[in-house]
């Protein structure tokens, strides 16, 4: 198994076959939906079956590497696979190249099977861009419980405890002098809070900040936070001090998801934008695949339900939909089964972004991929 981070998804768009398929294989896992590990074994079997079908086109190579492949998965699902807090579980496997990887993943995936010259990223893609490093402050005047959140997986890791006098009900100066005084106690302690935050952004880098609490405090903390806190938070929420690591995680991974629906809608308006100012962007399949063709893709925008198959040059590894001769060099090319995926694998190789659309109703001027050049 391999630790599921972009590290990953680098070593996989960077893998070299040298002609030997990959087989793609992404389910979700969730034992809520899928309670029995029979049940999993059914999705895992419905799956092989498409990708083995998908190799019957690719020639009698093609087809023994995919058999191997999806042998070694069913065996890992059965013999090897302990399901624990896993939700999603994606694996590549290419016999023939030597490629056998396994990634557990705490939230559900997408049910795929993909047979091409590149691993099938898009799943992987859409977890980690929705659900980054967070941290959720519960505060209240007095305590403070601090939560790490990471692809699902939540961890309690610090908490600030301070003495606040209470107030009381005498009247005239003694009251305010009273009321100042309790004040001032909240201040420090929310100040204490503020600096264990610093202490823990720094170890963990959490890209993302949710301040909760009972009532106002979680409120004021805001204003006594660094700048790089306050530039990382995400919303405020009302949680009593006493919510379960369940109720915590719920909101922070609420708030995640929809900031990842801002930022698609974030990308598809400056996309839109930038075709508008008609030197920023393209939209459409053959643009794009040309725009990545002349290294300009500095951001690809793809939905996560869009496949084509298309064509890659055999000499300059150029992308196109159609074509048995490359149009940049002449050479011959091979058909491939999904250009979608494969453009992916190009985008991370070339160090662009990759921004997968979730949302089933974006703009209409949104053809399903596009891309945001870089010059």
């Amino acid at each position: 198994m391999t630790p599921f981070d972009r590290s990953l998804l680098r070593r996989l768009a960077e893998w070299d076959g040298a002609g030997a398929p990959i087989t793609s294989l992404s389910l979700s896992v969730d034992g809520r939906t899928y309670p029995r590990k029979t049940d999993v074994e059914i999705r895992v079997d419905e799956l092989i079956r498409r990708a083995r079908s998908v190799a019957m086109a690719m020639g009698r190579d093609a087809v023994r590497s995919v058999e191997r492949d999806t042998d070694a998965m069913s065996g890992f699902v059965r013999d090897d696979f302990e399901r624990g807090g896993t939700r999603g579980l994606a694996m590549f496997s290419s016999h023939d190249a030597g490629l056998w990887d396994v990634a557990l993943v705490p939230r559900p995936l997408m049910h795929r099977a993909v047979v091409g010259p590149d691993a099938d990223l898009l799943p992987l893609e859409v977890v980690l861009e929705t659900y980054r490093p967070s941290c959720l402050a519960l505060v209240d005047y007095e305590k403070s419980r601090l939560f790490v959140v990471e692809m699902g997986q939540i961890e309690e890791v610090a908490g600030v405890t301070d003495d606040v006098p209470g107030r009381h009900d005498q009247g005239g100066r003694a009251q305010m002098r009273m009321q100042r005084h309790v004040d001032d106690h909240r201040a420090r302690h929310l100040r204490h809070v503020a600096e264990r935050l610093f202490a823990l952004w720094r170890r963990r880098r959490f890209e993302h900040l949710v301040l909760a609490g009972p009532a106002e405090a979680h409120r004021e903390l805001e204003a006594e936070l660094h700048d790089y806190l306050r530039q990382r938070i995400r919303g405020h929420a009302v949680l009593p001090l006493s919510a379960t690591t369940h109720q915590v995680l719920d909101k922070v991974l609420e708030v995640e998801e929809r900031v990842e629906r801002e930022s698609e809608r974030d990308v598809l308006e400056r996309l839109e934008a930038a075709v508008g100012a008609d030197n920023g962007g393209v939209v459409g399949l053959e643009p794009t695949l040309e725009a990545l063709a002349n290294d300009r893709v500095g951001e690809l925008v793809v939905s996560h339900r869009l496949s084509a198959p298309g064509a890659r040059c055999l000499a300059c590894g150029r992308l196109m939909t159609r074509g048995s001769r490359c149009s940049s060099c002449g050479a011959r090319t091979e058909r491939i089964p999904d250009v979608v995926e494969a453009a992916v694998a190009v985008a991370f190789r070339t160090g662009a972004r990759v921004e997968t659309i979730v949302d089933d109703d974006p703009r209409p001027s949104f053809d399903g991929v596009g891309a945001l050049l870089r010059f």
